[in-house]
């Protein structure tokens, strides 16, 4: 059951050759020889996509860059990859370029799916086992909120839906309508809510999470993704 992994950029090129570095150490000796690596842009103006291509030749994993679209929206770059996952791969799952998330989760989750366990894994700085580092008083007051909020959405049971890890069951995501409004800082989480509606098996599970934003996170953006998604799963329900 091959896995791809979305790493979706946008002027990464400090963070992503680290992080694509940390991601192949832990796919390394987990039954994982055969994942496919995309990088997938959504307007980089830097340098991201020759750090993408320099990293494919300096790992023994797949790694192609993909440039998705240059309107800056995090949901389309992962979208657009899993949409361009080649025949075959039947585990298709995304994390943030910076592993702020250690991949050691998403080796976990990736068995969960394949043993058959699961259709639809999201990683959890809420779940009780979770170690979270480095994280500040005011990102956390954000991230309970966004909690207590997605909580309250009937039929689902999506704890911390701004992780940057989750992997999904291919034919599980093939089974939904993805409506043109589900992208944005928001699309994962929506995504498992409507999978899981629709009757997908979701697993969530602990994490290991280090804060390394450097102020890049753009809060007011994230905060109307989500609200707009919130609303969406709310009335649709």
């Amino acid at each position: 059951m091959p896995l791809l992994i979305v790493i979706p950029v946008r002027n990464e090129e400090r963070r992503l050759g680290p992080g694509l570095a940390k991601l192949a150490e832990s796919l390394h000796g987990n039954h994982c020889a055969d994942a496919l690596i995309m990088v997938s842009d959504n307007g980089s103006t830097d340098w991201t996509q020759a750090v993408a291509v320099e990293a494919a030749g300096k790992t023994s994993y797949r790694v192609v860059y993909h440039r998705a679209t240059d309107q800056a929206d995090k949901g389309i770059a992962i979208l657009s990859a899993w949409q361009a996952a080649p025949i075959g791969y039947d585990v298709l799952a995304y994390c943030d370029a910076d592993m702020a998330t250690d991949p050691e989760a998403l080796v976990r989750g990736y068995r969960l799916i394949q043993e058959g366990k699961a259709d639809v894994v999201a990683g959890s700085r809420w779940h009780r086992e979770s170690k979270v580092v480095g994280r500040s008083w005011k990102r956390t007051v954000i991230s309970a909120l966004l909690s207590a909020g997605w909580r309250l959405l009937p039929a689902t049971r999506v704890s911390d839906p701004g992780c940057g890890l989750k992997l999904v069951r291919r034919t599980a995501l093939e089974a939904i309508k993805i409506p043109s409004g589900v992208k944005g800082f928001s699309f994962g989480a929506e995504v498992l809510v409507r999978m899981t509606r629709n009757g997908a098996r979701l697993a969530e599970i602990p994490v290991r999470w280090t804060d390394d934003d450097a102020g890049r996170i753009r809060l007011g953006k994230a905060a109307r993704d989500y609200a707009g998604a919130w609303w969406r799963l709310f009335w649709r329900y």
